[in-house]
């Protein structure tokens, strides 16, 4: 109990929740690296108390359900753990999966950090399928509330987040973006002829096109495109603004990819939940993102102190995720004495968090 008790007074430094809601975080946060899920079943089990089972389940019921609470305020958390410095790379995605034939489709803006992307804001979508520009636009204008729009370096997003009024919005805020498009997207050229962007580069006659100003859906964009040995097909990305290498930060892309991946089979096998309502995933999703980025974090400082052995291959031996969440199931499990578990907390206090509104 005495390490739920350090949780539970670290993490009163970011929510001015009453202790009884902290001490009920905590208990499931410890729970979610024993057990490694968050069905809520399995949570309970893993509680350190001695009231009965149903009754932690019960409680862990309750946090989901009749608990409202401020979920941006995980941006202040993030910018304390993580030494972002004054630009960041946001990635916007999406993530789904389905629970009988309920889907569940949340869409996710991340901060591109040392390979990985760091949860910052989402929203759980009331349909199944791709997001809308309306959808796009709300969780973005979160971010402006949050983070100042200078701090943006480049918003990156796969070519299902694309429309002109998703664009016009990026174009007006000032907020610059490197998205993907479909190679048959038609761009204007001269007064009256159109050509598929992706037919670009024949017809340039080049091999690789580097901020190319075009006019696709009446914007004026530029636009970059490259076919890599061995590519099925061209990479073809549209900027607001001329980039130096507008193709390679594209390529960042990919790190929020690998974060679903440690929310979900990697890590807290997040589509392990039996929770349908959109309100109650969110919640959901606000305590996986807590734990993920202890896990992170803790493993950033430890390669930092003491470098993870490089295989032969030339990747690292285990990943930063599965560093620190190795390190904190550790000390979970009894095997370090409380000072050393003081440590592992001692990440969320050494940063100032800077540049956003909190």
């Amino acid at each position: 109990m005495k390490h739920i008790s350090e949780l539970r007074a670290i993490l009163s430094h970011f929510f001015d929740w009453h202790k009884c809601r902290l001490d009920c975080l905590g208990q499931i946060i410890q729970a979610l690296f024993v057990v490694r899920t968050i069905n809520l079943t399995q949570v309970a089990s893993a509680f350190k108390s001695e009231v009965k089972e149903e009754s932690s389940y019960r409680r862990v019921c309750r946090f989901f359900t009749g608990f409202t609470f401020d979920m941006s305020r995980i941006v202040l958390l993030v910018f304390r753990l993580f030494p972002l410095g004054n630009k960041c790379t946001l990635i916007l995605d999406r993530t789904n999966w389905k629970w009988g034939k309920t889907p569940i489709n949340i869409l996710m803006l991340s901060i591109a950090y040392r390979g990985i992307g760091i949860p910052l804001f989402w929203v759980v979508l009331d349909l199944e399928g791709n997001s809308c520009a309306e959808d796009r636009i709300g969780l973005l204008k979160r971010v402006v509330e949050r983070l100042e729009i200078n701090r943006i370096e480049v918003l990156l997003a796969d070519r299902e987040f694309i429309g002109t009024q998703w664009f016009r919005f990026l174009i007006e805020q000032k907020i610059p973006f490197i998205i993907r498009v479909k190679q048959n997207s038609m761009m204007e050229i001269g007064e009256n002829g159109k050509l598929p962007v992706g037919h670009l580069r024949k017809w340039l006659s080049r091999k690789k096109v580097v901020n190319y100003l075009i006019n696709l859906w009446g914007l004026s964009l530029y636009v970059s495109i490259e076919k890599r040995k061995g590519a099925k097909e061209q990479m073809i990305v549209v900027s607001n603004f001329k980039f130096e290498d507008p193709l390679g930060m594209y390529r960042r892309r990919w790190e929020i990819e690998t974060m679903f991946c440690c929310l979900k089979t990697r890590g807290f096998r997040m589509e392990d939940t039996h929770i349908t309502d959109p309100d109650k995933i969110e919640k959901v999703v606000f305590v996986l993102a807590i734990a993920f980025c202890w896990a992170y974090r803790m493993g950033d400082i430890q390669d930092q102190i003491r470098a993870i052995e490089i295989k032969t291959h030339g990747r690292k031996a285990r990943s930063l995720f599965r560093e620190g969440l190795n390190l904190i199931r550790r000390a979970i499990f009894g095997r370090w004495i409380l000072r050393k578990f003081r440590r592992l907390l001692s990440c969320f206090t050494c940063l100032e968090p800077e540049g956003c509104a909190l």
